[in-house]
């Protein structure tokens, strides 16, 4: 029996426009409270981006942010935080940042007090990413942060990431891991750090196993969180990549609601 619903937001918990019903979810959250049931906003936004998403929402949400490098239980309370060491930090920007294939990119250093970046501050990619990004700043050179960073944000404007993310995970192997969060981009965390162990944290905390889990996603880092769940989906619209290797596809896309509609179905 599903007890826990893990859910990505962008592409999958929320539509194109980046909306919800949430009067629609208020109810349903009301009643997984009445039924012992979880709900894990699990994404790789940070979390006052997702508090913001949820500001007109009241009830117990966890979240697994920075695709698990943070996870904040239903109470508000920090129980995991992966921070890259400084010196590895320092390395992985030395190497980006004077990778040739790497140019042109937009580097986004994502920290506990703060979210910095290579753009210049009137540039529209930088106006275009604050919408994700709460208290961004820029920076003339990103290896004179010293905040305490959960993850690294690349984005090309166009072109595939698989070869940039297959080069940079041969580079610093064991130690950084990226991969493809959609719309031409890379996260970089902690190796071993993704959704998939955010949110058995939380498992363990409620005595609950991923046989509970009925987890959401349309993207690449969200296929382990999919895989080991009892009832796993990737979204109608979802990627590709993600497409060929997971076995049940939900009936309606992001836009139609999706996640809601299988809430109900849990719910009822």
């Amino acid at each position: 029996m599903v007890k826990v619903i893990a859910s990505d937001m962008d592409g999958t918990f929320l539509d194109d426009n980046g909306a919800f019903d949430a009067d629609q979810f208020q109810t349903q959250l009301d009643r997984l409270g009445e039924k012992g049931m979880h709900f894990i906003s699990a994404s790789s936004n940070q979390y006052q981006h997702l508090l913001g998403l949820f500001k007109d929402v009241s009830g117990p949400i966890s979240y697994v942010c920075n695709n698990g490098a943070l996870v904040i239980d239903e109470r508000g309370v920090i129980i995991h935080e992966e921070i890259i060491d400084h010196l590895v930090l320092k390395k992985a920007l030395d190497w980006i940042l004077t990778e040739p294939s790497f140019a042109g990119a937009e580097v986004i250093l994502v920290g506990r007090n703060g979210t910095y970046c290579n753009l210049p501050s009137e540039s529209d990619r930088f106006v275009a990413s604050k919408y994700f990004y709460e208290n961004m700043q820029s920076m003339a050179d990103l290896r004179l942060v010293f905040d305490s960073i959960y993850k690294i944000d690349i984005t090309w404007e166009e072109g595939g990431v698989i070869k940039l993310q297959d080069e940079f995970n041969h580079q610093f192997s064991g130690r950084l891991n990226a991969i493809s969060s959609g719309m031409n981009g890379l996260d970089i965390m902690v190796d071993g750090t993704d959704k998939l162990t955010g949110v058995e944290m939380l498992l363990d905390s409620w005595n609950l196993s991923w046989a509970d889990v009925a987890a959401f996603g349309d993207n690449d880092n969200d296929f382990e969180m999919i895989n080991a769940a009892g009832d796993g989906y990737a979204m109608k619209n979802s990627a590709p990549e993600l497409l060929q290797k997971v076995e049940n596809t939900t009936e309606y896309s992001n836009n139609d609601q999706g996640v809601q509609q299988k809430i109900n179905d849990y719910l009822n």
